[in-house]
């Protein structure tokens, strides 16, 4: 029965997090998990723990990532091999129980309230960095249908906006077990309360910041190109390609990942640059080859000039195959040769003193990657990709939804292009301005304001270390007053 319960709730977690959002599931999911773990905690029973909570990740991962079987579905060869993708699945349920055991059995005189958003906060950090990284999971997600509560990711960043929703979702666990009540409101007051309190009135002076300076007449192109349609020749996808360019009277035209259908072994391009109007940009995916090594790049053209971006983060067995001569039966899916990483700045410069950070497909993802000294005072952010590959329902709405939370996170825009949708304007507050529709093909104009880009992200750092010595203190005085 107990091994249902934790499955069950494991599946209904899952129910938390993009397309469905069904957010009132959380008041009865961590209040429930915070009675079940507190009993088996208090019994010392640690096989139980690590078992049960493999059992909640295995219920969690295999619905919110089931859509990483697709790709193995586009080509025949690979059909059959579609249950590598429960190895995935099986480490990531590992990983997280492994977590909750340790840190549970080291933080026993801890209130659970306390430990178990912090446990998944940490199980959160600990999959985006270890291994290859995978930061596709986060609780930051559950907010990511309401704009009116992107003010936590402007100001707290995504990792504390997870623990401060976790948090919230354990609230009911307080009244219902009445222990230490009054001391339990009070902490929640204190390290909850109060932050957001601050938050609100560091986001109205934000809003008056936003200065509108410039503005630039862009056109998104989704082409809709399927990667396993064999009629659809390079030929044919390069004059779609030119049509469209010479069609549009916009200054900055975009299209998805990889559109251009030659392999780039050199920058003239000049077929598209004859395409081009005056003072016109196009940019454009491509594979390009340089020193006998591939990239996947951002291609950004004008008249008399070509710039790139290499694409830095890459794909684990999509872009390059870890021990290729183990897994060599996934090269129809990865190709014979591995891409390479790229080295270049992630900051492309366009006419009329504005500039976008260049990024390509999941390092959207990535958050803590994206910004630096030299790219944070960018206009926009330019998000090109593919998500042909990640299916038809979950992968891709998912994708979409972790690229809105970026675009509130850093106070930016974001344009995204995708090759088969969702392309989007996404304001600086995250709000979905124009969108096109999953695998259609469309194309649409949009007049992008461009604001002055103050944000918050040197000062998410400061906030979580804030939170830490919170934590730290509120451990150090249950342990010392179990001492007594």
């Amino acid at each position: 029965m107990i091994i249902l319960i934790y499955l069950t709730l494991g599946l209904l977690t899952s129910l938390l997090f993009p397309p469905y959002f069904f957010l009132p599931l959380g008041f009865i999911i961590f209040p429930s998990l915070c009675l079940l773990l507190d009993t088996n905690r208090k019994n010392n029973i640690n096989l139980n723990i690590f078992k049960n909570f493999s059992l909640f990740g295995f219920g969690f991962f295999i619905n919110y990532l089931f859509w990483v079987k697709n790709p193995f579905f586009v080509f025949e060869e690979t059909k059959n091999y579609f249950l590598v993708f429960l190895l995935l699945i099986i480490l990531l349920s590992l990983i997280s129980s492994l977590i909750f055991t340790i840190i549970l059995n080291l933080g026993k005189n801890i209130p659970i309230f306390f430990l178990i958003p912090f446990i998944f906060t940490i199980t959160e950090y600990i999959i985006s960095i270890i291994f290859y990284g995978f930061p596709w999971f986060t609780f930051s997600l559950v907010i990511s249908s309401n704009e009116y509560l992107f003010f936590s990711l402007k100001s707290f960043g995504t990792l504390i906006s997870s623990y401060i929703i976790i948090q919230i979702f354990c609230i009911p666990f307080i009244f219902i077990t009445k222990v230490n009540l009054k001391k339990e409101m009070r902490y929640f007051s204190f390290f909850i309360v109060l932050p957001i309190i601050i938050l609100l009135i560091l986001n109205v002076n934000f809003k008056s910041n936003n200065i509108k300076t410039k503005a630039i007449d862009l056109e998104i192109f989704q082409l809709n190109f399927k990667n396993n349609d064999k009629s659809l020749v390079p030929e044919k996808k390069l004059n779609i390609i030119i049509n469209n360019i010479q069609e549009s009277t916009a200054d900055l035209l975009i299209f998805g990942e990889n559109n251009f259908p030659y392999l780039l072994d050199n920058l003239n391009l000049k077929i598209l640059k004859d395409s081009l109007k005056e003072n016109q940009v196009l940019i454009i995916g491509a594979t390009r080859f340089e020193n006998n090594k591939y990239y996947n790049s951002l291609i950004s053209i004008t008249k008399s000039k070509v710039n790139y971006f290499d694409k830095k983060i890459l794909v684990p067995f999509g872009e390059f195959l870890p021990l290729r001569d183990s897994f060599n039966f996934l090269e129809r899916i990865v190709g014979p040769n591995n891409f390479s990483n790229g080295n270049e700045q992630r900051l492309i410069n366009l006419p009329n003193n504005i500039s976008f950070i260049p990024v390509i497909c999941y390092e959207i993802v990535f958050y803590w990657k994206l910004l630096n000294k030299l790219n944070n005072n960018s206009n926009f952010i330019i998000n090109i990709t593919n998500d042909f590959w990640f299916g038809e329902y979950l992968g891709p709405y998912q994708h979409f939804y972790l690229t809105k939370i970026r675009a509130a996170e850093f106070n930016k825009p974001i344009i995204r292009v995708s090759n088969n949708g969702i392309s989007a304007v996404i304001d600086n507050k995250g709000n979905i301005i124009k969108h096109t529709e999953l695998n259609k093909t469309g194309k649409f104009k949009y007049k992008l304001h461009l604001q002055e880009n103050i944000n918050f992200v040197n000062l998410h750092l400061i906030l979580k270390i804030y939170f830490l010595i919170i934590f730290i203190v509120i451990t150090l005085y249950y342990l010392r007053k179990n001492v007594e």
